[in-house]
């Protein structure tokens, strides 16, 4: 298993502590906010209790003062203004509370996702590509959500569940100091052993929750690959496999549930029987002529109610603090993996560099420190070469021997173990990451469309462009007539991952990203393999305005393509096997020859059925 599925679940060594003070760390900007919160949720309860022991006594007390035939309207006013002044602070109180602490909640929430969001950055794509969506998704939306209870129902009602009921048996102590005694186990066992016995039935939720990211990521993918699952006719496998994941989260499901209701059952038994004890004592302290039976015993059975719904609710919130302390490391586990390329740049580089790319003697390795992912073969073994200034070079070779690699290792995404790589004379070390990526423009046979429009698809390419910028480079990418004939043009919708649009389309948009960045070098990986001959040819042209007087490397399938090129590399086995222009390796009869020849058949072939 990876490091960073290992880390995923349980993150040993690092303690509940750990985790609530990070948690913690995110309220500081919101302390003030979160006291206001806490208090008002002591003052709802209390005034709760309040409310309900004045009512219960007033009948007393007007039993006590009543004279027959005389209405005593100035003790039911009395009685009803504390009522009333009780109701209305538990109104005011409930509202305080309930407004402030999910406000607390969910400005931390989304600075949780930003900060999610912004962790994942430098670990793609070398550390995300052993995460699947699904489950990255159900960190980033699930996991997030399921901490939120952390700070809207687990402080404040851990903090009033204590402190509320010690005001009640403090108030009970006023009565009569042996009431507390009787009180004081039935608090403690709601408070306590609810909550410890919830978790040894396993109702915190983990078994839950470690499933439910396997079942996200299993019903992404079978989303994103419905077309071939139904093309092949494998729907009910698929259903089947989906039914089984299911049936191992529901066991989750039926633990948390199981659970729940047995806290719920105890809780019930416990509360019934410490309002009888509460009467039962109360009864024989009335008897006793210690307390008063019309007025202290049923506001001291009517409070004791409120502390014990109180403390009852502790197991509830205990339950949510358990799924988010597993939800908090499981999104921490990600945010602090360790990026595959850390930052070694001391400053900007300010002095020109020329567009000259250079491999010297490097050796890289997938992987190498995660025995679960590496390969356990290098893609290189000092690989070097070189590509001059505005010189376009294409790299070609059979699938699996380092071609996209040689991209990979340009943009840094990954770092070689050794040798060195260069832009003109400066290491990309020198270069800090974000003004390397201005000296790259790419467009790969995987180059990604966002569902939104057309203009702001182009607009990745430099998010500053005006609208007339973004027009140009849509021209020079041959895309300004097909826009043209759209309905709403330039915003119009391409769909999820460019459904809307076809092949050819989203190709033209991934150059006319490219055309509008202007970098000094351009990066084709496979940019037209998954395109027809004829759309091809109309993306080529594009592509050669793209490249027009810019250092160029291709990578490419297809022969045809780069027969213009000033340099060809055939790369083998992570070597370089040949090299020289179309003509030099035609004339050799080398594997780029018998390659050419084989793929020219194939498309006269194809033209010829056409």
């Amino acid at each position: 298993m990876s490091d960073l599925q290992n880390s995923a679940g349980p993150m040993p060594g690092v303690s509940n502590a750990q985790i609530i003070r990070r948690l913690l760390g995110y309220m500081r900007p919101f302390n003030a906010i979160m006291v206001t919160s806490l208090v008002a949720r002591v003052l709802k309860f209390a005034g709760q209790a309040a409310l309900l022991g004045i009512a219960a006594a007033s009948v007393g007390i007007y039993v006590r003062s009543a004279q027959p035939g005389v209405v005593n309207w100035d003790v039911i006013w009395t009685q009803v203004g504390w009522i009333a002044a009780a109701g209305l602070l538990v109104g005011l109180m409930s509202y305080l509370e309930n407004y402030t602490g999910h406000y607390v909640a969910f400005r931390i929430l989304a600075e949780l996702r930003d900060k999610f969001y912004y962790a994942m950055l430098p670990l793609a794509p070398a550390r995300t590509a052993k995460l699947q969506s699904g489950d990255a998704v159900s960190r980033v939306m699930t996991d997030c959500e399921r901490i939120e209870p952390f700070y809207a129902h687990t402080i404040a009602p851990a903090i009033a569940a204590i402190f509320v009921p010690a005001l009640i048996l403090a108030w009970c102590w006023t009565v009569d100091p042996s009431l507390v005694y009787v009180l004081l186990p039935f608090y403690l066992a709601n408070t306590l052993l609810l909550p410890w016995l919830v978790a040894k039935l396993g109702g915190d939720g983990i078994r839950y929750r470690e499933q439910l990211g396997r079942v996200n990521a299993f019903v992404a993918d079978s989303i994103q690959g419905v077309r071939d699952t139904v093309a092949f006719g494998y729907e009910k496998r698929r259903a089947r496999e989906l039914w089984d994941i299911g049936a191992s989260m529901q066991k989750g499901q039926e633990q948390l549930y199981g659970a729940d209701a047995v806290q719920r059952a105890l809780a019930e038994i416990f509360i019934t029987v410490g309002i009888l004890a509460a009467a039962w004592w109360g009864a024989e302290l009335a008897i006793a002529g210690r307390i008063d039976p019309l007025v202290d015993l049923p506001a001291v059975i009517a409070v004791s109610i409120v502390g014990f719904y109180l403390s009852v609710g502790l197991a509830n919130n205990y339950t949510d603090f358990r799924v988010a302390m597993y939800a908090a490391r499981r999104l921490f586990s990600m945010m602090d993996q360790p990026p595959a390329v850390t930052e070694t740049a001391s400053g900007p580089v300010r002095e020109p560099v020329e567009p000259s790319i250079h491999f010297e003697d490097v050796s890289f390795e997938y992987d190498a420190d995660d025995a679960a992912w590496s390969r356990q073969k290098r893609v290189f073994e000092h690989l070097s070469f070189d590509i001059g200034a505005g010189r376009h070079v294409a790299l070609v070779g059979p699938s699996g021997t380092g071609k996209s690699t040689v991209v990979n290792l340009l943009l840094r995404q990954w770092d070689p173990q050794a040798g060195t790589i260069r832009i003109g004379d400066r290491p990309l070390t020198d270069f800090p990451l974000e003004e390397l990526q201005r000296y790259f423009a790419v467009v790969s046979q995987r180059s990604f469309i966002f569902n939104d429009s057309i203009r702001e698809n182009i607009r990745l390419g430099r998010y500053d462009a005006t609208d007339e910028e973004i027009e140009a480079a849509a021209r020079e990418a041959g895309l300004a007539d097909w826009i043209a004939s759209l309905p709403d043009g330039y915003d119009t919708q391409c769909g999820e991952r460019g459904s809307k649009i076809s092949g050819g389309q989203r190709q033209r948009i991934a150059i006319a990203r490219a055309i509008l960045k202007d970098a000094p070098i351009v990066l084709l990986d496979e940019a037209t393999s998954s395109l027809d001959v004829e759309t091809e040819r109309g993306v080529m042209e594009a592509l050669k305005r793209l490249c027009a007087g810019r250092t160029t490397l291709t990578i490419a399938h297809r022969l045809a393509t780069i027969v213009d090129s000033d340099e060809i590399l055939v790369m083998i086995d992570g070597k370089i096997a040949e090299r020289g222009t179309h003509e030099e390796l035609m004339a050799r009869g080398g594997w780029y020859a018998q390659m050419f020849e084989l793929q020219q058949d194939e498309v006269d072939a194809t033209l010829a059925a056409g």
